[in-house]
């Protein structure tokens, strides 16, 4: 892993995989979308699918509640924060692929294979 400040950050690749924070702490796992100028967008995995905010609360709500699923965030957003501070914590290949095989075993665990 490399840790970043935000100029750095902004000159890498769509794609990137990513934890934004500050000394020492780092937010969830994240993947890096097109630089706009001083902003990015950015796909946060960690979020439920829906239209709009609204449709997303409701939607988490109905999990909480009634045990509902519904699939993850596949869509880019504009980051917006505009933090100067923010500091990043970046995935490398090798971490990417350790990553890799922690998920490939969720799956299994999910699929009842184990």
């Amino acid at each position: 892993m490399r840790v970043y400040k935000r100029a750095d950050f902004l000159q890498l690749p769509a794609g990137t995989v990513y934890c934004a924070g500050g000394e020492w702490f780092f937010g969830g796992i994240c993947f890096k979308g097109d630089t706009m100028g001083n902003d990015w967008s950015v796909l946060d995995p960690a979020w439920v699918d829906g239209k709009d905010s609204g449709e997303c609360f409701a939607r988490l709500g109905e999990m909480l509640d009634d045990g509902v699923s519904y699939p993850m965030e596949e869509d880019y957003g504009r980051d917006g924060l505009f933090d100067e501070g923010q500091i990043f914590l970046v995935f490398e290949g090798s971490d990417l692929k350790n990553l890799r095989g922690m998920i490939d075993k969720s799956i299994e665990v999910c699929e009842g294979k184990t």
